[in-house]
């Protein structure tokens, strides 16, 4: 548990900048920590090598390179991030 929380704090300190996870109310935290697996970070992997496990290995894209399964609310999220897409209002 303990090399979990070591990589979330990474994650938070590299994708969203919280250098102290302790310093975040628990509403922040957690919602912070439920978009980690949208960025290329370890939590992302580890998601993936999960999905790999229960699949039995890697799934190839058309390109012939690993293909990394997410929900699309997820990965949506993540082009938004990082500023491929925006949102619209109303």
């Amino acid at each position: 548990m303990l090399d979990y929380l070591e990589d979330v704090a990474s994650d938070l300190s590299a994708f969203h900048r919280v250098d102290d996870w302790r310093t975040l109310d628990g509403p922040r935290f957690f919602s912070l920590c439920h978009r980690l697996a949208a960025y290329a970070g370890v939590m992302q992997a580890r998601v993936v090598a999960e999905q790999e496990a229960a699949s039995n290995g890697p799934q190839r894209g058309a390109s012939g390179g690993n293909v990394a399964r997410v929900p699309e609310e997820v990965a949506l999220a993540g082009l938004v991030a990082d500023g491929w897409l925006e949102r619209r209002k109303g």
